[in-house]
């Protein structure tokens, strides 16, 4: 089999997704950027946990 049709057998037929107007395409990448309230403060307990056992480990903080 030659190169070009082994890349023509690995093609994607799919169709290109529609184009998006200004004010759909900034609330799909809106939607993309904000995390969730839950997951933002699952987030924010682990970085605290880390940062805790980080300076415990360290000998910053003597327990």
């Amino acid at each position: 089999m030659d190169i070009q049709s082994l890349i023509a057998a690995h093609m994607s037929n799919r169709r290109r997704p529609t184009r998006m107007n200004a004010a759909a395409e900034d609330r799909y990448y809106r939607n993309q950027i904000i995390l969730p309230p839950r997951l933002g403060l699952r987030l924010v307990g682990l970085i605290t946990t880390t940062a805790g056992l980080t300076l415990l480990l360290a000998g910053v903080i003597k327990a």
